[in-house]
């Protein structure tokens, strides 16, 4: 699902939580008149006096010049009475506040404050579906790195925290100024379990947050789609994976090799997008000779070039098994 198509579900969405909370709220006030007599009519006046109120603020060339004076403080004495008389039979004034899941935007989503913008409800909502959408671990966040995680010494001259450190660095930065980045791509290249993927999530994460669309997906799943878009002669399927503003594709080289589809399409995907603008994450387990063996010179061109890809290495032992502990 689209991101506008997920507005347009949760502006749906809130439209039914205003008719919940009007029912509840109408169904209140109506047993609290039960309760109180001489309530409702003071309650229908009040309403009454409101809306004539803005009728005759809506329509200037029928409106009385005279007819809203002194509306004010018949709104306020009959306020002190409706108060008085909640008191009197044992109620707050604010049993009579109108019923909203978030008092912010008063269930509308948007807030103007002074131009429309999305209201803190709301836009935390479409994260979560867009996130959810995407199948990523809700965990794996910049916010939530630890560096605790990686080992701090190792025999090279960069340990693998120092490492990670600096690859974090550098993707937290390019997710923060996306789409306006110093290089359009990202290379992870390194051994399973060295945290490729956390940080692919940890940016998915960040950039669909700014409010920008993203589709994360594995080399499997890439594969599939440019199989079914090759023998169903459906270039729909690949035309959209061109047209996200943000791709990312976990495990290039974990796919079948098939003839004329794996190499080619791929090709086509990442030189399109490069031509365009667009900006794509990849993780790989292969080394840069392998990537160059496997996809050819063409493909390896496209991610080694350095004014538009930059590579970031991943080195170290694999910490899966010291997260296992730390989950225990």
């Amino acid at each position: 699902m689209t991101r506008d198509r997920m507005i347009a579900v949760l502006q749906d969405e809130y439209a039914a939580r205003r008719d919940k909370n009007l029912a509840a709220y109408d169904e209140r006030v109506a047993g609290i008149c039960e309760q109180v007599q001489g309530l409702e009519a003071l309650l229908n006046t009040r309403r009454t006096m409101i809306m004539s109120g803005i009728r005759n603020a809506f329509y200037p060339n029928r409106k009385n010049e005279g007819a809203n004076q002194g509306m004010t403080n018949a709104l306020q004495d009959l306020n002190k009475k409706i108060n008085a008389l909640l008191k009197e039979n044992g109620f707050k004034p604010s049993v009579l506040d109108p019923i909203y899941t978030c008092p912010v935007c008063r269930d509308e989503g948007f807030v103007y404050d002074p131009s429309r913008r999305m209201c803190d409800c709301f836009e935390t909502e479409l994260n979560c579906r867009m996130l959810r959408e995407l199948g990523l671990n809700a965990e794996q966040t910049f916010e939530n790195f630890d560096p605790e995680t990686f080992a701090k010494a190792e025999p090279a001259p960069v340990s693998q925290r120092q490492m990670m450190l600096r690859n974090r660095d550098v993707c937290e930065g390019y997710a923060d100024v996306f789409p306006d980045t110093p290089f359009y791509d990202l290379l992870f290249t390194g051994q399973s379990g060295l945290g490729k993927t956390y940080l692919m999530h940890a940016i998915a994460h960040r950039v669909t947050a700014r409010g920008f669309t993203v589709e994360y997906l594995s080399a499997f799943k890439l594969l599939d789609i440019m199989r079914r878009s090759y023998f169903e002669n459906n270039n729909a399927m690949l035309d959209a994976l061109i047209q996200v503003p943000m791709l990312l594709i976990d495990d290039l080289g974990t796919e079948p090799l098939m003839e004329n589809i794996t190499v080619t399409q791929l090709f086509n995907l990442l030189n399109e997008r490069q031509n365009r603008g667009r900006h794509t994450v990849i993780s790989t387990n292969l080394t840069i000779p392998e990537l160059k063996a496997r996809y050819t010179e063409r493909i390896a061109s496209r991610l080694l070039d350095e004014s538009r890809c930059k590579t970031l290495k991943f080195i170290g032992s694999d910490v899966r098994p010291t997260l296992k502990n730390k989950a225990k």
